[in-house]
């Protein structure tokens, strides 16, 4: 199966705007886990505590799914070298910075 973005866009989209998307889905996971976890601790009803609990749980499992895809496309290598990782991110850094230093 084509990408995403390919399918839509045709052949002009290039094939990070995947990997992009991707990214984005599992930084918005993450945060609204974050958001529902404090809203849990905060609750005071144990109704409502339950309720933001099961949105919170919701948002881990929709964010382990993201995450386990990006491992299967290459795109996050979580067994890699520490050092490895870091000289990736710093390239991916600077590739979208144009190349700025």
């Amino acid at each position: 199966m084509g990408s995403i973005i390919g399918s839509i866009f045709g052949t002009q989209a290039d094939k990070s705007a995947d990997e992009t998307l991707g990214f984005n889905a599992m930084s918005a996971a993450a945060a609204s886990a974050t958001a529902y976890l404090a809203a849990t601790l905060e609750a005071t009803t144990p109704e409502v505590r339950r309720l933001f609990s099961e949105y919170t749980t919701q948002n881990v499992l929709g964010h382990e799914a993201i995450m386990a895809f990006a491992v299967q496309k290459g795109w996050v290598k979580p067994y890699d070298a520490p050092a490895q990782q870091l000289q990736e991110t710093v390239q991916q850094s600077q590739a979208a910075l144009g190349g700025q230093q």
